[in-house]
């Protein structure tokens, strides 16, 4: 009997390698604004993660660098190893164009990370909608808006799903979870689907979004913190340059570190520790959800 490829086994090269780093992808800013303005930027804080329930780092996810960041590049090539990047419990890109949506991909991309994580599978994943948060936390629909709003906006009352989602073998089928889930919403507007305003969410919208909520959230306070979290399985999301983006992976390159996103524009980027170090303050990390009594059917419909 064929042995049975483990869920998050890859058949395919490594995404994220020194050579993938070039200089068009590494500390990329969006020439038109894609909804993290500077005004934006200057609120996200430290002291305004933590009002909004984000924890200290704890002390049992540090890990010691060690000399030439050894340690780092060790737990770096187990990650290699076993699959146990962020990036691996990653199930699609999401696009924004052309809103002003990044800080709820973000948001979203680190909440379906966090999920399929702490579930230990990307099998029957849940796709989460953008648009279902920035409708709330931009009812203006375009300029955007700070990472620690969205982020309390999700804790407060939940996310809902897409109307697309993952069938049976992962891949993206029109409609499936607005046949799997009562209340379901566009991706996001603009390419996706239309704008819709909170008003016109489908009525008893928070029944389906309350079984969506990120629990645990780390308020990333230094550099050092942003990639022991990576290097511990965990996403980081976080804004910097005029853009909010969830990295999903750790590299090295020489001597030099960089952090590997997820863009919402269907590509992987790259941050020196320079970009890295500007996003500090305006970062969170999603560690636990609710959890379900059936992954399956998260919603008990």
């Amino acid at each position: 009997m064929a042995k049975k490829k483990k869920v998050n086994e890859k058949p395919v090269a490594a995404i994220g390698t020194p050579e993938d780093i070039t200089p068009e992808n590494t500390d990329w800013s969006p020439s038109e604004p894609s909804g993290y303005e500077p005004s934006q930027e200057a609120n996200d804080t430290i002291e305004a993660f933590a009002a909004v329930g984000a924890r200290d780092f704890p002390d049992h996810l540090w890990i010691e660098p060690g000399r030439n960041q050894q340690n780092w590049k060790d737990i770096a090539e187990l990650n290699d190893k076993y699959h146990t990047w962020p990036e691996d419990w990653r199930n699609r890109f999401t696009n924004q164009t052309p809103t002003h949506e990044c800080t709820c991909h973000a948001l979203v991309q680190n909440m379906e990370i966090a999920w399929n994580r702490q579930r230990g599978a990307k099998k029957d994943a849940v796709w989460f909608s953008p648009l279902s948060v920035y409708a709330e936390a931009n009812p203006r629909r375009w300029g955007g808006s700070t990472m620690q709003y969205t982020l309390s906006i999700a804790a407060q009352r939940g996310i809902l799903p897409e109307h697309d989602g993952p069938d049976a073998n992962g891949q993206k089928a029109k409609g499936f979870q607005k046949d799997k889930f009562e209340h379901t919403m566009w991706q996001t507007s603009g390419n996706a689907g239309e704008w819709v305003s909170l008003s016109r969410f489908p009525t008893g919208w928070k029944q389906t979004a309350r079984h969506f909520k990120p629990l645990e959230i780390i308020n990333v306070s230094s550099w050092e913190q942003h990639v022991c979290l990576i290097l511990q399985g965990i996403c980081v999301s976080n804004g910097r340059a005029g853009h909010a983006i969830p990295h999903v992976k750790i590299i090295w390159r020489g001597n030099d570190i960089y952090s590997m996103y997820s863009d919402s524009y269907d590509v992987h980027r790259y941050d020196s520790l320079r970009y890295i170090k500007m996003g500090v303050g305006g970062a969170y990390a999603i560690v636990t959800t609710t959890t379900p009594d059936d992954w399956n059917n998260p919603t008990n419909r």
